[in-house]
């Protein structure tokens, strides 16, 4: 390919992530679905979701570009002032098609493998046949709409496929024509079909789409070889494909930050669904035996990441000793990583040591996915039960008490996170003389337990729920799932396993919340447990001494000794609960919990509201996020950070995501790359679950707020994503400024 027309594929990309207007819009599919307002609510809802996708798909435009090596773009501008009036009348009207039709399906993974064994023609043809063997109307209908959707998805690529052959690009029409009306036989149709199927869930159907992408270097691999063999097809040529993949990715996109942004500083996901919406693309990781499933399209897809994206986020799954019998692609990666790319690598054999743990068959678990921010889930044949209320509620609850206790209600993380509740156990022991450290995590167990049950059981009410009328409702997640095709049901429903999230946010917080009044309070003795309730309710203001005191107690990321044993003692124990509590639904349903260390931006938000804590925290500042500790608390360098971490046990968690922040200057040149691979390396090979990356100078980041327009080309990791600097807001910037000092 000529270089400048690849050049030209990225520069578009990265302008469209930097200066697209905020207020850009799918405008396109806002006006679509206005004129969809008026549709007959009376008809099912698997019909009205047809009819929706239908309609949408057959209306948007094929836009294309002279350098596109793949198709498939949305039509993102501002909105005219009427369209305007008219967006805002669909957000409020309860007659949208986007609330009662067209399902969000985000934080999923399809099952990609069944899409190239089949393409649309095959999935049409597995539905018709499983329709056939159907003897009720409720999952005739269903499977009837799921074919009229397959239908629509096959017009949408063959408009595209006529309007390349209109531009003179023969090529790029064949494919798509393939794509449409074959299986995938080759990489360029396998990549095509890909890109269209995501691109018309992440811009037509889901809000927040946060798709997965799967294992895309295991995925493609036997089309990528048999090319290769028989010369259809050169790796520059391969890399040309994947580098424009990449590219669309970006394209589809608006500015801002969903967690801690809104309309004021985003596009926001009523304008564009996938404005900062991250979707996951999986490499590496080992087979059922062990073995390395590392192969050369592996490689490709690792040197073709583009720093300057913010998708895909590409997550490696290391396996010990990677570094060694793959160096050539560790140094591919470390070197990505050390430019601040969007990509995480998470621990392969700590993820599979938890599935053991938890319970499922080795078989089960074997092709993991990671399905949004930070969490692994079994695979394809997994759904969370992310407690947003799900259509199938609508068909399915007794009594409105039913419906009031279970669709209205979601168990989060209880008070204002875990540290709260340690707090309110040391006021409920204010003068008692015989307290110490174990009564404490005594009684905090005891109340873990009894939270962990109850959400437990609040989950598995709702999948009953879920499962008896499970052919009522479809969404996009269903055409592309083994168990919705072959059974006639919604994939929210059918799927074999259900799981939700017990996230144990502001870990960092509550295990020197733990260490600092143990210290002080219980070991030396300098504070009785009613002085240091007094000092934080007063937030430190007169009690100066107690302050230093708490902040001088070595921390969480110092590999103090007595630090360690706590974090290892409380990660154990949330462990244990969450692992143990679940054992009886997952033999009864396949319902389990995921346990995470995890906390996104909530770190943030709940630490504005919260008073000071024991560690020296002052009231209104934020909280450790994810696995991370505090900010200021690694006082003896990466490798005692990583010491600290190392005690959360490698068999306890499948999520707890480190933002590894690194100055750039301590890394550069070919040496500081390969001291940082290898301390990297040693990391994972002792245990480490996570990491992402991010290398930028302090000084950058203090310069690019003064001067934003200076620095559109900073990205930097937020959580489970990546972000533009200057896009978002300064409270989230000032909090990672912090991380980095």
């Amino acid at each position: 390919m000529n270089m400048n027309r690849l050049q030209q594929n990225i520069e578009e990309a990265v302008t469209a992530l930097t200066e697209r207007p905020m207020l850009a819009a799918d405008a396109e599919r806002i006006l679509i679905a206005h004129d969809l307002m008026q549709g007959d609510l009376s008809k099912p809802q698997p019909v009205r979701f047809a009819d929706a996708v239908s309609a949408i798909l057959d209306r948007v435009s094929v836009p294309l570009e002279d350098w596109d090596l793949i198709a498939g773009r949305s039509v993102q501008r501002e909105l005219t002032e009427d369209e305007e009036l008219l967006f805002r009348e669909l957000l409020k009207n309860p007659r949208s098609p986007f609330r009662g039709s067209i399902l969000g399906s985000g934080h999923c993974s399809y099952d990609w493998e069944m899409i190239m064994e089949n393409g649309l023609p095959g999935l049409i043809e597995k539905a018709r046949v499983s329709m056939e063997t159907k003897t009720d109307d409720g999952r005739k209908l269903f499977l009837a709409s799921l074919i009229r959707v397959y239908e629509s998805i096959q017009r949408y690529i063959l408009r595209y496929a006529d309007a390349a052959q209109q531009r003179g690009m023969s090529d790029l029409a064949a494919t798509l024509r393939k794509s449409a009306l074959e299986k995938p036989s080759d990489f360029r149709t396998g990549l095509q079909l890909c890109w269209i199927i995501t691109l018309i869930d992440c811009s037509y159907i889901t809000a927040n789409p946060t798709l997965t992408l799967g294992r895309m270097d295991k995925l493609l691999y036997p089309l990528y070889k048999a090319d290769l063999a028989a010369g259809r097809l050169t790796r520059e040529e391969a890399a040309d494909l994947i580098t424009d993949y990449y590219c669309k990715h970006n394209l589809n996109m608006g500015r801002g930050e969903h967690q801690v942004g809104d309309s004021s500083n985003s596009s926001t996901f009523e304008r564009i669904f996938n404005f900062d919406a991250p979707q996951y693309l999986l490499l590496g990781g080992t087979d059922i035996d062990g073995n390395y499933t590392v192969n050369d399209l592996t490689g490709l897809f690792a040197e073709c990441i583009q720093p300057q994206f913010k998708n895909p986020v590409v997550v490696f799954y290391y396996a010990p000793g990677m570094n060694t019998a793959y160096p050539d692609l560790w140094h591919t990666l470390t070197g990505k990583a050390l430019q601040s790319s969007s990509l995480m690598f998470y621990n392969d054999a700590n993820i599979k040591k938890t599935y053991r743990g938890l319970g499922l068959p080795e078989e089960d678990f074997q092709n993991y996915h990671h399905f949004g921010c930070n969490w692994p889930s079994p695979g394809s044949h997994s759904f969370w039960m992310n407690g947003a209320p799900s259509a199938v509620h609508y068909h399915a609850f007794e009594s409105p008490e039913e419906e009031n206790e279970v669709r209205n209600t979601y168990i989060r993380t209880p008070g204002k996170g875990w540290p709260d509740i340690f707090i309110n156990f040391l006021k409920s022991h204010r003068d008692d003389p015989d307290l110490n450290i174990d009564t404490i995590y005594a009684e905090y167990r005891t109340f873990m337990d009894d939270f962990i049950s109850q959400k437990l059981e609040h989950g598995i009410r709702e999948l009953r729920v879920r499962r008896r009328k499970p052919w009522a409702v479809i969404n996009f997640t269903d055409l592309f799932t083994e168990s919705s095709v072959d059974l006639g049901e919604c994939f929210s429903a059918s799927a074999k396993y259900h799981f939700t999230l017990q996230s144990f946010q502001m870990f960092g917080t509550l295990c020197d919340c733990f260490t600092v009044v143990d210290a002080l309070c219980f070991r030396d003795k300098k504070i009785t447990v009613g002085e240091m309730l007094d000092a934080i309710e007063a937030n430190f203001e007169g009690y100066e001494q107690i302050l230093a005191m708490c902040r001088s107690v070595p921390k969480y990321g110092s590999d103090d000794a007595f630090s360690n044993a706590h974090v290892r003692r409380l990660a154990e124990m949330m462990a244990e609960i969450t692992r143990e509590r679940g054992r009886k639904y997952l033999a009864s349903d396949g319902y389990f919990m995921v346990p995470c260390i995890q906390s996104d931006t909530w770190h943030l938000k709940n630490g504005i509201k919260y008073g000071a804590t024991p560690d020296g925290r002052l009231a209104g500042t934020a909280f450790t996020q994810n696995s991370r500790p505090a900010n200021g608390s690694c006082t003896n360098g990466l490798t005692a950070m990583f010491n600290s971490m190392l005690n959360i046990p490698d068999n306890g968690y499948l999520s707890g995501a480190l933002n590894l922040d690194v100055d750039p200057k301590q890394f550069e040149g070919e040496a500081g790359h390969a001291m940082f691979a290898a301390m990297l390396a040693v990391y994972f090979n002792r245990g480490g679950l996570h990491a992402q990356v991010t290398s930028v100078g302090v000084d950058d980041l203090l310069d690019a707020q003064q001067n934003p327009h200076l620095h559109r080309d900073l990205r930097v990791r937020i959580t489970g994503y990546s972000g533009v600097f200057v896009d978002i807001t300064k409270t989230l910037q000032d909090d990672i400024i912090e991380r980095l000092k």
